[in-house]
C-alpha cells in the first residue's frame, strides 16, 4: 500500500512567497504615504490653535510683535512642539499687524514633499518642498 505524502511542495511554497512579495510591494508605499499624511495633519492641528493664541496675544498687547514660543512652553503664546511632537513650531515673522507661523518636521527629510507648512495672519496657507501644492 502506498502512502500519499501530505504537505506543500517547494513550488507551491515559492508561489505563495512570490504572491506575498508582490502584495507587499504594492501595499508598503501606500502605507508609508498614509503615515506621512497623518504626521502632516499633526502640524495642521498644531498651527490652528496657535493662531487663536496669537489673536489673544494681539488682543492683550495691540501688536503681534514680541509674541514668542519656546521648548519649555513658557513663551508668550505657548510651546514650540506640535501635539504629537512630529513638528517644531516657530514664529519667524511677527510685527505690529501680521505674523507667520511655520511647522518644520523634527526629523529632517521625513517629508520631502512638504518640508515646511506655514500659516499667516491672513489665513493664507503655504508650504515648501518637492510637491508643496498638495501639502494642505
Amino acid at each position: 500500500m502506498r502512502h500519499k505524502n501530505k504537505g506543500f511542495t517547494l513550488v507551491e511554497l515559492m508561489i505563495v512567497i512570490a504572491i506575498i512579495g508582490i502584495l507587499s510591494a504594492i501595499a508598503y508605499p501606500s502605507y508609508t504615504e498614509y503615515v506621512t499624511r497623518a504626521k502632516r495633519a499633526d502640524a495642521m492641528d498644531s498651527l490652528t490653535p496657535l493662531v487663536a493664541r496669537m489673536e489673544e496675544y494681539y488682543g492683550l498687547n495691540g501688536t503681534y510683535d514680541g509674541a514668542t514660543i519656546n521648548a519649555a512652553g513658557t513663551g508668550t503664546v505657548g510651546g514650540n512642539e506640535s501635539v504629537d511632537k512630529y513638528y517644531t513650531l516657530s514664529i519667524p515673522v511677527a510685527d505690529a499687524y501680521s505674523y507667520m507661523l511655520v511647522a518644520t518636521p523634527v526629523r529632517v527629510g521625513s517629508d520631502p514633499d512638504c518640508t515646511t507648512l506655514s500659516l499667516d495672519s491672513l489665513g493664507q496657507k503655504a508650504a515648501t518642498g518637492a510637491d508643496a501644492t498638495n501639502c494642505w
